[in-house]
């Protein structure tokens, strides 16, 4: 398969309960030609536990429950374009993604803040950082436990690459705002920072409220507009 650009693995149910594909075992890729990987993997099965590097990946998304996934994120260093849900720890491993632009992480997952600021510090030429929930394993975001422990010293993508944040589903809790505050403060090239919440009707001018909050904090770069919808 040394020809092979696109791959899907599948392990997940519809909602209509209709199961879309199983996958029973380990699962081994050995593409090197591999340029976009649509891997999910919600029930604790295979997590590439023996992939190879993938030089010619350019996007990929992920979504795994894994207690040890970081095989394949080394495996996937090269990407441009990546989508993460992951339940599994990362933090004890030093992973470069010295191509990654585009970051779209799922906060659903079990402290997926510290996953958040693994992949800051990993991750140098970010451009575009977005905060969202995916369907397969998310009913709601996971809120932020105890303190969210800021990266030792200002990754590099803040400072000189960042230009997009989007956060979805922004629910307004202290400490997510701390999040925010320390991405305004120090995302030296942001341009623009957009939010928004799901919030039922009755909800909307509370939620409002915790939005227009956003606009006070001090931000590092002058032109950033940060926008509510």
């Amino acid at each position: 398969m040394n020809s092979l650009e696109r791959l899907s693995i599948l392990n997940e149910f519809r909602d209509s309960g209709e199961e879309t594909s199983f996958v029973d075992g380990k699962v081994v890729i050995n593409v090197p030609s591999l340029k976009y990987l649509n891997y999910v993997d919600i029930y604790d099965l295979g997590h590439l536990c023996s992939s190879e590097n993938m030089p010619e990946l350019v996007e990929a998304n992920v979504k795994l429950v894994c207690k040890s996934p970081e095989k394949l994120m080394r495996s996937i260093t090269s990407v441009k374009h990546l989508s993460l849900c992951l339940y599994g720890s990362l933090l004890q491993h030093r992973i470069e993604f010295y191509q990654l632009v585009h970051l779209e992480l799922c906060g659903c997952g079990p402290k997926w803040w510290n996953l958040l600021t693994w992949m800051l510090q990993g991750s140098p030429k970010l451009q575009v950082l977005k905060l969202n929930m995916c369907a397969e394993i998310c009913i709601r975001t996971t809120p932020i436990k105890r303190s969210w422990v800021q990266p030792s010293s200002i990754p590099d993508c803040l400072e000189f690459h960042l230009n997009t944040f989007m956060w979805k589903y922004y629910n307004g809790r202290r400490k997510e705002k701390n999040v925010v505050a320390y991405i305004l403060k120090n995302a030296r090239q942001l341009k623009t920072a957009i939010f928004s919440t799901k919030e039922s009707h009755l909800q909307e001018k509370r939620s409002q409220k915790k939005l227009k909050q956003l606009v006070s904090l001090p931000r590092a770069s002058s032109s950033c507009q940060i926008l509510l919808v």
